[in-house]
């Protein structure tokens, strides 16, 4: 009869769950979290112009006809806009893992 019983259930110290490695895809889902948090806060041409540049790479040009405004203003805009990414996520290695 004891062999139809699933195994009890038994704490774990909270030091040994908090020094357990968390696996790469763990890591790295977390830093698509916080890097999506990160997009919404930026103001939305600082959004725009960042996704534009970087994530659809268009560079300057992409964020300036994306914004309606000019290379120049797309290129500063981009750079505020990552610096501000750069704020939100400055606790975070280049792999996720805080510092």
């Amino acid at each position: 009869m004891a062999e139809d019983r699933p195994s009890r259930v038994r704490a774990m110290p909270p030091l040994e769950v908090d020094n357990h490695p968390l696996p790469q895809d763990a890591r790295e889902a977390e830093l698509v979290r916080r890097l999506e948090v990160a997009l919404a806060e930026l103001p939305d041409a600082e959004r725009t112009a960042v996704v534009s540049a970087i994530a659809y790479a268009g560079g300057s040009v992409g964020a300036a006809m994306e914004l309606g405004v000019e290379i120049v203003d797309a290129d500063a805009i981009t750079r505020n806009g990552l610096q501000l990414l750069r704020a939100a996520l400055d606790d975070l290695d280049a792999h996720g893992t805080p510092l």
